[in-house]
C-alpha cells in the first residue's frame, strides 16, 4: 500500500493538487499584517466569514512542551507560540514556546535570506509584539487560536525558499540511523518518526508506530522497523492525507457518534485520471465513489444510475482512450485505534475487471423504493449503516463483492431479523437511502447476486411462483385491505403483530389472518384486493400450499415479496392521487 501511495504521489503532484512536503491546510483565526513598518491584527475569522484554509507547515507534535520537546510550526502557529499569550498558570510554558517559535524563524532567515521572513523576525523583536498581544487579548483572542503572517500581502509560507527550508529542517530533526529505504531502496538516513499524522474520522493517527519490544526487530526502535527516507515518507503521508481530506477520494462506510475502532473510512483512487469523452464527458473516478457512499443525502445521486448505464456500454473503441488492464483502481479501508492507523482492507483491481464486477453488484442491489419510485442501486455504506454492524468482516465482504466479484457475505442475512421490528418496516424516509430500502436491497443481493433473476427482482414480479415470495405478497395484500377498510386511519396494522410469525411459519399464521380479513376487511374494499388474494392463493396451491416453516433463504424471499407488493400498492396510490389532482385542475 505504501508503494502505491508513493506512485499516486507522482500523479497528484503532476495534477497540482498536493501541497508542499510537510504542509497541511489550516483554518487561521487571525492574521498579523506587516506593511509599511506597521503591524496590524486582523480577525477573528470563523467559518462564517468564508476565509479559506491556508497551506501551512505541519509536523507531528505531542507530549508536554519542554526544552527537549519543543516543536513549533514555521510562521503559522497558535497564540502561545506567536505572541507568547499564556494559559492560566502556564506563563513559563508560553515563554518557552514563543522562544522556540522565534528561534525557528531566525534559522529560516539565516538560510533563506528572504526579506519577508526578516520582517517577521523584526516584528518579534520589537515593542509592537506587546502591543498586538494586548490587543489580541482585548478582542477575545484565546491562547490556542491560530495566527499567520502576511507581509506586504504575501504569505511567507508560500515562498519556495521557505517551503524548502521547512522540509530540510524537519528531515534533519526526525531522521535517525542510516539504512536502506523500503520504498526507493536508497541508502541513507531513515526516519525515527513520521513527519506528521493523518486524521481519520476526527482521530489523529500515526501511519507507522512500534511501541512495544515485541514489535521491534534487531533492536531497532520507533519507525526504524519499517525504514523510510524523509522523501518517501513525506510523499506517502501527503498523498494519504490528500485522499482522506478529499470528498472525491474518500467515503465514510460506518460511523458511530462516539467514535472508536468500529468507524471505517474508505479511500480510493485510479492509477491515472480517466475522463470518458462521450456526449457528456464522464469523470470515471468521481462516480466510482458512488458505490461506496453511505452518507445521508437529499436525494439518491444520479451517479449510481449513471455508473450502471456506463458499465452497460461497450468499453472499446475511440471513446475509451485507455488500457483497461493497466489502469488500476486502488481502495483502502482505514480505522483509527488510539492514535494508530488500522488498515482494514486493501486491494487494487484493473478497470477491465471492475466493469464486470461493479455491474453485477449494482444490479444485485437495484431495488424499487418503498414508496414505489423507480428502482435505485444501493451503495456499500448505506447497506452497512442499515445493518448497524460495523464488523470489518461485513464491510470487507461487501467491498470484495462489489469490486472483486466474490460471493456476498452471509452476514447480510442479519437484515431478516431486523425486518421483524415494526419500526423498521415503517418507511419514514421519502428521500435518501432509507433503512428499509437498504435492508431489503441487502437481501436481494444475498439471494440473487450474479443470477439472471437479479434484474427481474428489482420490483414486483407477479409471475414468480416461489411459495415464500407469494406468502410475503399475500401479507402485504391483507395489510392493504385492512388500511383501505379503515380509510388509511390506522397507526398500527396486522403486520406489526404478525410479520415475524408469518415470515417463519406461514402455514400456521395465514389461516388466522385470512379468516380475519375475509370477515372484517376484504368485503369492504372492492374487487381489486379480493382478486389479488385469489390469484396469490391459486399460485400457492399450485406450488404445494403455504410452507410450514421457512429457513433464512425463504424468509428473505418472504421479505422481498412483502416489500415489492407494498411498494406496488403505494405507487398505484400515488398515481391515482396525481390523476385526481390533474383532473381537478
Amino acid at each position: 500500500m505504501l508503494r502505491e501511495l508513493k506512485e499516486a504521489f507522482r500523479r497528484f503532484r503532476k495534477e497540482g493538487v498536493l501541497l508542499p512536503p510537510a504542509y497541511k491546510k489550516k483554518n487561521v483565526s487571525w492574521f498579523i499584517r506587516l506593511e509599511g513598518g506597521e503591524a496590524r491584527l486582523e480577525g477573528p475569522y470563523g467559518k462564517r466569514e468564508g476565509i479559506e484554509p491556508i497551506p501551512a507547515p505541519d509536523r507531528q507534535r505531542s507530549g508536554k512542551a519542554s526544552e527537549g520537546n519543543l516543536k513549533p510550526y514555521l510562521l503559522v502557529d497558535d497564540a502561545r507560540y506567536v505572541l507568547g499569550v499564556h494559559e492560566d498558570g502556564k506563563e513559563e510554558e508560553a515563554k518557552l514556546l514563543h522562544r522556540g517559535f522565534k528561534e525557528l524563524i531566525q534559522e529560516a532567515y539565516c538560510e533563506t535570506q528572504r526579506q519577508e521572513v526578516k520582517e517577521v523576525l523584526d516584528f518579534l523583536d520589537s515593542p509592537k509584539l506587546q502591543q498586538l498581544q494586548k490587543e489580541f487579548q482585548q478582542r477575545g483572542g484565546k491562547p490556542k487560536d491560530l495566527l499567520a503572517f502576511k507581509v506586504h500581502g504575501v504569505l511567507p509560507t508560500e515562498l519556495e525558499e521557505v517551503q524548502a527550508f521547512w522540509a530540510r529542517h524537519l528531515a534533519e530533526e526526525i531522521q535517525g540511523d542510516k539504512g536502506y529505504c523500503a520504498l526507493c531502496g536508497n541508502f541513507g538516513p531513515v526516519l525515527r518518526i513520521f513527519p506528521r499524522e493523518v486524521v481519520v474520522l476526527g482521530q489523529k493517527c500515526q501511519l507507522v508506530s512500534f511501541n512495544q519490544k515485541a514489535f521491534e526487530s534487531f533492536g531497532k526502535e520507533q519507525a526504524a522497523n519499517a525504514p523510510l527516507c524523509f522523501t518517501c515518507a513525506s510523499q506517502v503521508v501527503d498523498t494519504l492525507d490528500h485522499l482522506i481530506r478529499s470528498e472525491r477520494h474518500s467515503r465514510p462506510l460506518y460511523r458511530e457518534e462516539e467514535g472508536g475502532l468500529r468507524n471505517q473510512l474508505a479511500v480510493f483512487w485510479l492509477s491515472e485520471k480517466v475522463e470518458v469523452p462521450l456526449e457528456t464527458p464522464v469523470d470515471l473516478e468521481a462516480i466510482l465513489g458512488a458505490v461506496l457512499s453511505g452518507a445521508p443525502v437529499q436525494t439518491p445521486p444520479a451517479d449510481l444510475t449513471q455508473l450502471q448505464e456506463l458499465l452497460a456500454t461497450p468499453w472499446t473503441g475511440k471513446a475509451w482512450p485507455l488500457n483497461l488492464d493497466e489502469t488500476r483502481f486502488h481502495l483502502a479501508v482505514l480505522s483509527a485505534n488510539k492514535g494508530r492507523l488500522v488498515v482494514r482492507e486493501w486491494f487494487a483491481v484493473s478497470l477491465g475487471r471492475l466493469k464486470e464486477t461493479l455491474g453485477r453488484f449494482l444490479e444485485g442491489t437495484r431495488l424499487v423504493r418503498p414508496w414505489g419510485e423507480a428502482p435505485q442501486p444501493v451503495p456499500v455504506g448505506a447497506l452497512v449503516q442499515a445493518l448497524g454492524d460495523g464488523n470489518p468482516g461485513l464491510v470487507r465482504g461487501l467491498l470484495r463483492t462489489a469490486y472483486l466479484g466474490t460471493p456476498p457475505p452471509h452476514a447480510l442475512s442479519l437484515a431478516i431479523h431486523l425486518l421483524r421490528n415494526p419500526k423498521t418496516l415503517t418507511p419514514e424516509e421519502r428521500e435518501g437511502w432509507g433503512r428499509l430500502h437498504a435492508l431489503v436491497a441487502a437481501l436481494k443481493l444475498w439471494l440473487f447476486y450474479g443470477k439472471e433473476e437479479a434484474k427481474r427482482m428489482a420490483e414486483l414480479d407477479k409471475e414468480r411462483k416461489n411459495p415464500a415470495y407469494l406468502s410475503g405478497r399475500l401479507l402485504a395484500v391483507l395489510e392493504e385491505a385492512q388500511k383501505r377498510a379503515s380509510s388509511y386511519t390506522l397507526r398500527r396494522t396486522l403486520v406489526d403483530r404478525f410479520y415475524g410469525a408469518a415470515s417463519t411459519t406461514p402455514a400456521a399464521t395465514f389461516g388466522v389472518l385470512l379468516r380475519l380479513s375475509t370477515t372484517a376487511h376484504l368485503p369492504k374494499v372492492g374487487q381489486e384486493l379480493n382478486q389479488a388474494v385469489e390469484e396469490i392463493l391459486s399460485r400457492l396451491d399450485e406450488a404445494g400450499g403455504f410452507p410450514r416453516t421457512l429457513n433464512l433463504v425463504g424468509q428473505a424471499e418472504f421479505a422481498l415479496g412483502f416489500y415489492h407488493q407494498r411498494a406496488h400498492f403505494r405507487a398505484n396510490r400515488a398515481g391515482k392521487k396525481g390523476e385526481s389532482a390533474q383532473g381537478g385542475s
